[in-house]
């Protein structure tokens, strides 16, 4: 966490659990949704909408651990109520859940506490994890997790999987009546994105109505290498540049290693952007909009051990996508590359091939982005069986 973000977190404690008080008196029927951060949130964001649109008098109370999840949704109207989750101690869980009284809860992903676990077991509180995703490294396999392993036996009332390899996982050790591979939620919710109409008007007057490559949530190291190194390789073209961290020094640093000219996105409206390559987006929130300015993407991450962000943001918007090579279990990645919509980038000169190819290609462009929309289309519907079964 950086030392802004850490400052942020830091004041969002600050009178926390007694600003939760006075926003829980007088209402009730609260579903309580619990995310880690900004992108564990877009996955459990369609099914909220769905609940929302078919339950209106249910209430919404929204929590985040990370800054970036909060700072963004705090004000959205996404939720009727945001906060950060108070610490997980015995005594923030008792107090929460007493100012709260959540008639259900969801739990997206991964951020799960024991503290808040086990009290929402006690008070018997019907609580579901959504968008579950296992790997073999994990904590809970081995042998001196078996306190998670209770946890996930003990506390859920439905785990909702998201792939075949995390549910052969998750089975060793949860019955199979709590069990249900569902799939990707984040599907509806991209797939709406892509199908709602949007423009910005300063990425519209740099682009001049032609489609450029994007590069998405590149993270400093090797994602901020292999592209600032392809974008030095051809000056001619243009390119939008999305850095997953937006601080002054990650912005600074990636706008160093471009030997062309760079405009940032927060001072468009100060130059003539029209002649300049190079856009940097140092903002947030924008990403998985600014997608269908590409006619090819790079998706950050995958050269670390977290593995890529989300490949289908892109995809969604009929482009060829390609990401670092350490896809770990992420099964969308394999998924895209076996249909010939995704490829993986070991190297620069790798990225550099396949930049050529997805430029002087037009029938491999037109069916690997094809392929692409094809494969999110596959996944419509997961949120709304979700939610009918968190609601039924």
């Amino acid at each position: 966490m950086s030392l802004g973000k850490l400052v942020k977190f830091i004041r969002g404690h600050i009178g926390l659990l007694n600003r939760i008080r006075a926003a829980s008196q007088g209402t009730d029927n609260f579903i309580w949704v619990h995310s880690a951060s900004y992108g564990e949130f877009e996955e459990v964001r369609p099914i909220i909408r769905i609940i929302r649109n078919t339950h209106p008098e249910v209430r919404i109370l929204a929590t985040f651990f990370s800054p970036s999840g909060y700072e963004f949704f705090k004000d959205s109207g996404i939720a009727d109520r945001v906060f950060y989750l108070p610490l997980a101690t015995r005594r923030n869980a008792r107090r929460f859940l007493d100012y709260v009284q959540p008639s259900k809860v969801i739990i997206s992903i991964s951020d799960y506490w024991p503290a808040y676990l086990r009290e929402l077991r006690r008070r018997r509180i019907d609580t579901y994890l959504t968008s579950a995703r296992f790997e073999p490294s994990m904590f809970y396999f081995k042998p001196l997790g078996f306190a998670y392993r209770n946890l996930f036996r003990t506390c859920f009332r439905t785990i909702f999987v998201r792939d075949a390899v995390s549910m052969d996982l998750i089975r060793t050790i949860v019955s199979e009546d709590k069990l249900v591979l569902a799939g990707d939620p984040r599907m509806d919710n991209v797939l709406n994105l892509a199908e709602t109409v949007w423009s910005d008007d300063f990425i519209d007057k740099w682009t001049s109505g032609k489609k450029v490559f994007v590069a998405g949530s590149v993270l400093s190291g090797d994602d901020y290498r292999v592209i600032a190194d392809l974008v030095n390789s051809h000056p001619e073209d243009k390119f939008l540049l999305v850095p997953h961290e937006v601080d002054d020094g990650s912005i600074k640093s990636l706008c160093n290693m471009i030997r062309c000219r760079v405009a940032l996105y927060s001072r468009s409206a100060e130059v003539d952007t029209g002649n300049i390559p190079v856009m940097i987006v140092d903002t947030v929130g924008l990403l998985s909009r600014l997608y269908r300015y590409g006619f090819a993407a790079y998706i950050g991450g995958g050269f670390e051990k977290s593995g890529p962000h989300s490949v289908v943001e892109p995809a969604v918007y009929g482009i060829p996508v390609s990401f670092g090579p350490n896809t770990g279990s992420y099964y969308h990645c394999r998924f895209l590359m076996d249909c010939g919509a995704g490829t993986m980038i070991k190297d620069c000169d790798s990225l550099c091939r396949w930049y050529g190819r997805v430029m002087s290609d037009d029938g491999y462009r037109t069916e690997s982005g094809t392929a692409a929309r094809n494969y999110c289309l596959q996944g419509r519907g997961v949120a709304e069986f979700i939610a009918g079964r968190i609601m039924s």
